[in-house]
């Protein structure tokens, strides 16, 4: 041992010791930079599919107008989340969107739905023409099946020419006389005969009856023989002819009906039928109005009968020439207790 010498060990110096520290730190921060700028690259390559670093959002500093491409190449704004990619999203972010795709759908059917109604509401106010009719019934009057004619007697002016009472009849009458003036209130018989007629007709047509007027005003000029020829064509099934009386004598009142004899030379086949409607008539008129029952007259000089060809009455309402009589025809209530029973009549002559 004494022959081997000995190794001596140099000192390290306190520089040297510093530099090597200085190496050491300088390998670990270079390694630790370049692990760090891989993982920036990835992250970058993959956006949209993956998750922004944490530092990359520190070193962004908050703020909001940073733009990032995805994939499809939409622009985002930062805080954006990209809907191709429902991972990137929250749960809750997530089914907020999904549900407001189902609702645009849903918004997108009402609109059609109310596009939908306008053509409706416009066809409504549309032409009332080009509107469907009314069903039968709902805007007409009902139709009983029976036509009635009525013929208010008389005329403003009378017609004194003649003409025969009948078909070829040698006897001869005016066509038209002058009709009876009330003796104490001035009532006109062409006057009252229409405005009944008038009440009558609204009365029938309530029943249901077409009513068939030969004369609607007081400025005409038709003869006896007119009148029936009128009705005889109308399709009425019976005619009505409206009068009032007069005499010289102030003290007669009462009403009548008259129809032909069973025996007239121009219509005698229609005498039970007008007898009928004649008695049927009276009776029921003064059964309401309370004057005198004159029953009916047959005759067979009348032109207002021998002209018709359809069952016929003359109704004479009261007598103008007796002033009770002549102030209760004048009233509009007595007025309505005559049509009542003629109407009645009507009724009564038919389902008889």
């Amino acid at each position: 041992m004494t022959g081997q010498k000995k190794k001596k060990r140099l000192p390290i110096s306190a520089a040297a010791l510093t530099v090597l520290l200085l190496a050491v730190l300088l390998s670990a921060v270079f390694l630790s930079g370049c692990a760090s700028s891989k993982y920036q690259a990835i992250e970058i390559e993959g956006i949209g599919t993956e998750a922004v670093s944490q530092e990359e959002k520190e070193s962004a500093g908050g703020e909001q107008d940073v733009e990032l491409e995805t994939e499809a190449g939409e622009i985002l704004e930062a805080g954006e989340p990209d809907p191709a990619d429902a991972e990137a999203q929250g749960p809750q972010e997530a089914a907020r969107n999904a549900d407001l795709a189902l609702q645009e759908p849903q918004e997108a059917s009402v609109d059609a739905d109310l596009a939908s109604q306008e053509p409706q509401e416009t066809s409504v106010n549309a032409d009332p023409a080009a509107q469907p009719a009314a069903a039968p019934g709902e805007d007409e009057t009902f139709f009983n099946g029976h036509i009635v004619a009525i013929d208010a007697g008389h005329q403003a002016k009378a017609n004194a020419e003649k003409e025969p009472i009948g078909p070829s009849s040698e006897t001869m009458k005016a066509k038209m006389p002058a009709g009876a003036v009330g003796t104490v209130l001035g009532v006109k018989e062409y006057e009252l005969t229409l405005t009944v007629a008038e009440k009558l007709k609204e009365e029938l047509e309530n029943k249901g009856y077409q009513v068939v007027m030969i004369r609607e005003s007081h400025d005409v000029n038709l003869s006896n023989s007119e009148r029936a020829r009128l009705a005889n064509e109308s399709g009425a099934e019976i005619f009505i002819r409206l009068h009032a009386n007069s005499m010289e004598n102030t003290g007669v009142y009462g009403a009548l009906a008259m129809c032909m004899t069973a025996q007239n030379p121009y219509n005698a086949a229609l005498h039970d039928n007008s007898y009928r409607l004649a008695k049927t008539i009276i009776d029921q008129v003064c059964a309401l109005t309370g004057t005198k029952n004159r029953g009916v007259q047959e005759v067979d000089n009348n032109g207002e009968i021998n002209w018709s060809e359809i069952p016929v009455a003359v109704v004479e309402m009261g007598f103008l020439s007796n002033p009770d009589e002549e102030r209760w025809l004048s009233e509009g209530d007595y007025q309505d207790k005559i049509v009542s029973g003629i109407a009645a009549a009507v009724d009564s002559y038919f389902t008889n």
